[in-house]
């Protein structure tokens, strides 16, 4: 169980990471960023390292969707958006971070790659051997996070029309995946 102090250097570590990277964050910043003390911080996660280890993009959010798969192109992306309104973090935005930034970036380019990889087969049904739809379904919304975040596009869309439009795009990938994998 964690407590409001626990959620609250969560959402500051996950924050400050995902947009400076793990190298330009100090426990300090995040300890401020959170309105705590360093020392609680350091109660609380050990570690710099370990703190950056719980903040890390999970793959549960792709397992929790309770949409038919014919509406999962779109859901992907309108979860993406609403994370965008509410101003909390990405965690399609953060995974180059992850990678680039990690202490040990290879093991972190492995483990996450083989999480999404699996998460997202799973999810879509992609039975390929390179499971080459679950790729390119993390490589749109990859891009995605990322832009819409980083870059601050699509700003001028509508909400629904963008959601039906890169929904459309993500849907796509999805359903080549349903005809090609039996």
């Amino acid at each position: 169980m964690s407590s409001p102090s626990h959620d609250t250097v969560l959402r500051s570590a996950g924050r400050l990471f995902g947009e400076r990277g793990y190298r330009a964050v100090t426990v300090r910043d995040i300890a401020a960023d959170a309105g705590v003390s360093a020392a609680l911080v350091m109660k609380l996660f050990l570690s710099k390292e370990k703190l950056y280890a719980a903040v890390q993009p999970d793959e549960s959010l792709l397992t929790e969707l309770a949409v038919p798969i014919s509406e999962l192109g779109s859901a992907l992306v309108f979860r993406v958006l609403m994370r965008r309104e509410r101003g909390t973090h990405e965690p399609w935005a953060i995974i180059p971070f992850a990678v680039l930034d990690s202490p040990d970036p290879d093991t972190a380019r492995t483990d996450i790659r083989e999480r999404y990889l699996t998460a997202i087969a799973r999810l879509i049904g992609d039975t390929s051997p390179d499971r080459r739809f679950a790729a390119t379904v993390i490589a749109l919304m990859t891009g995605f996070g990322e832009t819409v975040r980083t870059l601050g596009l699509f700003q001028g869309w509508n909400f629904d029309d963008l959601v039906a439009h890169y929904g459309a795009i993500v849907q796509a990938q999805i359903d080549a995946c349903a005809a090609a994998c039996p």
